[in-house]
């Protein structure tokens, strides 16, 4: 019974630090990765002097605005699963634009980590499932273990990877209100918003890189996409927030219609500042219901031990001496 217990406690923390480590490792590689493509394509754009292009589908694919579906180079299986499950890849790319990574491989990569992550919990499981004495027969051990590695692998690496995509959404939206007075300082300066947007993001590039990294490449597209709604558009999707999108939307309306940027923006910075105190009051509301248990559970034993604790000692001292 004890070696159960220890062998079930040591695949539960192998488990937990496998899920820990593993995001936290896969966002490391893909931002050196991605940081080092994005840095040189902006390089390449700052020193040709073409002006507004069509850029060619090599192009295209290197800053991350290919739609074509995806082309695996190094599996035969990845590409028979890519044919067979069109629509579970178009949602794992969504995933993996969400989350920032936008290099050629990153979706091989994940393929890869997902095959990854099963095998070692199938391993895992089966190991555990036959060094114990469950009563569980050897074949059942062994689909078991497949039906949870599959399962488990599939749905661990994208878990991880909305995790990821998370964070990074949050990043966005507080930066959107400084994003938007920038916005208001550099277009009321007199530079135009392909300036303005290279600006900010030089500017942010400090506070808020995951921002900063997002209108660096706007600013790419803007150069080469004469359609300002596909621009817009594209960062709508790569970064799935509320506040950009309105931005965007606000920003593609002026250009269209040719009204005036500058008072849309400071409209629109106190909205987004309005918004952020009211989420910022919301959360401070919730703060009671939230304290609740953890006063429950703590603060309340703590007190109770410390007030009734020398009663309960002196009745006890009272009825042995009565006794």
């Amino acid at each position: 019974m004890e070696t159960i217990i220890v062998d079930s406690a040591s695949f539960i923390i192998t488990l937990i630090v496998f899920i820990a480590i593993k995001p936290f490792a896969n966002q490391i590689v893909i931002k050196a990765i991605s940081n080092y493509r994005l840095l040189t394509r902006i390089k390449k754009v700052s020193n040709s002097n073409r002006g507004l292009a069509f850029v060619d589908e090599e192009e295209e694919e290197d800053i991350g605005l290919n739609k074509k579906g995806p082309k695996f180079r190094s599996s035969m299986l990845f590409n028979f699963i890519a044919e067979k499950n069109k629509n579970l890849i178009e949602e794992m790319q969504e995933l993996l634009l969400k989350a920032g990574n936008r290099q050629d491989s990153a979706l091989e990569e994940f393929m890869k980590s997902k095959f990854t992550a099963a095998i070692s919990l199938f391993f895992i499981v089966l190991l555990i499932l036959s060094t114990n004495d469950f009563g569980i027969p050897h074949l059942a051990s062994y689909v078991i273990s497949i039906i949870l590695a599959i399962l488990g692998g599939h749905k661990l690496t994208n878990l991880n990877l909305s995790l990821m995509a998370s964070k990074r959404k949050d990043a966005i939206e507080n930066g959107v209100p400084d994003l938007i007075d920038l916005l208001v300082i550099c277009t009321e300066s007199g530079l135009d918003l392909n300036r303005s947007i290279r600006r900010i993001a030089r500017e942010l590039r400090t506070s808020n890189p995951i921002l900063a990294d997002e209108l660096s490449l706007t600013a790419i597209e803007l150069e080469m996409i004469p359609d300002h709604k596909q621009v817009f558009n594209n960062l709508e999707n790569r970064t799935d927030c509320l506040q950009i999108k309105t931005l965007s939307k606000t920003l593609s309306q002026s250009i269209e219609y040719g009204s005036s940027l500058s008072v849309t923006l400071k409209d629109l910075a106190v909205e987004s500042r309005q918004k952020r105190m009211l989420t910022a009051e919301a959360k401070a509301a919730q703060a009671p219901t939230l304290l609740t248990l953890p006063m429950m559970f703590c603060t309340m034993p703590c007190l109770f031990i410390v007030m009734l604790g020398p009663v309960i000692i002196g009745m006890i001292k009272s009825f042995n001496g009565g006794s």
